[in-house]
């Protein structure tokens, strides 16, 4: 069974699990250590929907931390979700790296894939969410 059924991003890919206390909440931050090529989970879940929340409806589905074979950088991040269906705020999220921050907005009403591309490729070690 694929772990990332949105095709946003790789397939299949080797989970990294964070933990939060902040599961369902607007606000939160997950900790744990994600090298690149691998998905996120958290708290044990591959799907995101019911841990990363926005308002009206926003929510990331996943997350995958990838290799980028362009020019000038090294890595990217997918993040699968949408933001609110009307009027609302989207989602913004912070990966921290061993190297870097990095941020990436879910705004669209309707689910689509989300992408950041960076040159750091260090593991990620923290992911924060709030409204954007």
């Amino acid at each position: 069974m694929s772990n990332n059924p949105t095709g946003c991003g790789s397939d299949n890919l080797p989970l990294s699990n964070f933990t939060t206390a902040d599961q369902g909440k607007t606000s939160g931050t997950a900790q744990g250590n994600m090298p690149i090529g691998s998905q996120v989970s958290i708290n044990g879940s591959a799907d995101l929907s019911a841990i990363i929340v926005g308002s009206s409806g926003a929510h990331i589905e996943t997350i995958t931390y990838e290799h980028h074979t362009g020019p000038a950088r090294n890595a990217e991040i997918h993040a699968y979700g949408q933001g609110p269906q009307g009027s609302g705020h989207g989602i913004k999220l912070y990966f921290i790296t061993q190297n870097d921050k990095h941020d990436l907005s879910v705004t669209s009403s309707s689910p689509d894939c989300h992408t950041d591309i960076f040159n750091d490729g260090s593991n990620v070690t923290s992911i924060t969410w709030m409204p954007s």
